[in-house]
């Protein structure tokens, strides 16, 4: 068999606590470097000493901003998150590297360490200010999805369905096309998706986002969002979190293979075989009981393999769709 490969879009290890469970309660503080999270030995969804040694494997790591954060608190919070994840790269050098683009990427993977793709959950993190960009793009931050749940400076989430992105959140989303950072909207709402559609000049992504018309939840995207994002060359991450998975209660483990794997299938009905990637949302969520953490991910793996998918189109889903979005976007030319 050939070396397994995974890329995942989405996670929340960084700004998870330790001791803490999956809820939203545990960002109330955040990191700071005497309690901040380890990336190795801590008990969470992705532990880099339990993972194989034999994967080529990338994460993306968000740095999740909690919706009571705004203005300079958000961004003063976006700064200690980013230097907690500075100090992993550093402590396990070893092991794992921050990288900012593709031939990076391969190049990380070629000698044999992890590759961490530093992204940020939430545009409060900007702080309100345009120019924050600029020093989010020097940390290197490669993707940022534009809302929470909640309203922020750039637009809408989806708590709250009526609200269009606003004049600022426009310049957001050309800015960072500018710099070269990827538009995510997983969490926006409508509105603020068919705006992001339109004003769009290079390919926008869904990191972590499931099917709405196999499970109705507002987090999830439409078959027309999903052809849109398609259209433009972009990639939809499959979310692993329970409730946008199935019509379960919140915090109910009880999601089947097959109801996971109806999203898969639904998206790839939609002629979405270059489009449909890895959005796990580990440590940000709760996950279904056969995919215990990320060394669950040749579970997800065998099931699409179970289900007829073949060798190349699961390859194409756990790693080369994301990492060939991530060349076509540095080489589309605004």
């Amino acid at each position: 068999m050939e070396k397994l490969r995974f890329l995942d879009l989405h996670c929340d290890t960084i700004t998870r606590e330790r001791g803490s469970v999956p809820a939203d309660d545990r960002y109330d503080l955040g990191p700071d470097q005497a309690g901040e999270v380890s990336l190795v030995d801590n008990g969470f969804h992705i532990d880099l000493h339990r993972l194989p040694g034999d994967w080529d494997w990338c994460q993306t790591f968000a740095l999740f901003i909690p919706d009571q954060y705004r203005g300079q608190a958000a961004l003063n919070y976006y700064h200690r998150c980013a230097g907690a994840f500075r100090r992993q790269m550093e402590l396990h050098s070893g092991i794992i590297r921050q990288v900012r683009g593709p031939a990076e990427l391969e190049e990380t993977l070629a000698r044999g360490l992890r590759g961490a793709i530093l992204a940020v959950e939430g545009g409060a993190a900007l702080g309100g200010r345009l120019d924050s960009l600029d020093r989010l793009w020097q940390d290197g931050v490669q993707m940022m999805t534009l809302t929470w749940n909640g309203v922020n400076e750039i637009g809408s989430g989806s708590d709250d369905p009526g609200m269009p992105l606003t004049p600022f959140g426009r310049e957001v989303v050309a800015r960072m096309e500018q710099l070269g950072m990827v538009v995510d909207v997983s969490h926006l709402n409508d509105p603020g998706f068919w705006d992001v559609a339109r004003v769009a000049r290079r390919p926008f992504i869904a990191t972590h986002s499931d099917s709405r018309a196999v499970c109705g939840h507002s987090r999830n995207l439409t078959d027309d969002q999903f052809k849109a994002i398609r259209d433009a060359g972009g990639i939809v991450g499959i979310n692993f979190c329970t409730m946008f998975l199935a019509p379960v209660e919140e915090g109910c483990r009880e999601v089947s293979p097959g109801q996971l794997m109806a999203h898969v299938l639904h998206f790839l009905d939609l002629h979405g075989e270059d489009t449909v990637a890895l959005g796990s949302d580990f440590d940000g969520t709760t996950l279904p009981a056969f995919l215990e953490d990320a060394t669950s991910l040749p579970v997800l793996r065998e099931l699409m393999l179970s289900a007829g998918l073949g060798e190349r189109l699961t390859d194409k889903i756990c790693f080369q769709n994301a990492l060939d979005f991530w060349k076509r976007y540095q080489e589309t030319a605004l």
